[in-house]
C-alpha cells in the first residue's frame, strides 16, 4: 500500500496522535523528494532526519517531537 499512512489515536487529555509517513508522504507534506529523505535518515548525514525503522522499511513520526525539532532547526538554518 503506497503512501499509505498509520495513525496512533490518544486521548485528547495526552499528547497530539503521531502519524506514521512513508518517505512519500512526508515527502508530500514537505514538498521534499522520497528519495532525499531516505537519504538523509542514514547516520553519515550531517542532521539525519529522525525515523523509525521497522526492518527495511522506513517511517517517519509526523507530530513527534523528533522531527518538530528537526524541522526546527532546517527551517532556522541550523545543522
Amino acid at each position: 500500500m503506497a503512501g499509505a499512512v498509520a495513525e496512533i489515536r490518544r486521548p485528547t487529555n495526552e499528547q497530539p496522535a503521531i502519524e506514521y509517513l512513508d518517505a512519500r508522504g512526508l515527502g508530500q507534506r514537505l514538498n521534499l523528494p522520497p528519495t532525499w529523505l531516505l537519504e538523509n535518515t542514514r547516520s553519515r548525514a550531517v542532521d539525519p532526519v529522525p525515523c523509525v525503522r521497522f526492518g527495511k522499511y522506513v517511517r517517519f513520526a509526523w507530530g513527534s517531537r523528533e522531527l518538530n525539532e528537526w524541522l526546527a532547526r532546517r527551517a532556522s538554518g541550523k545543522k
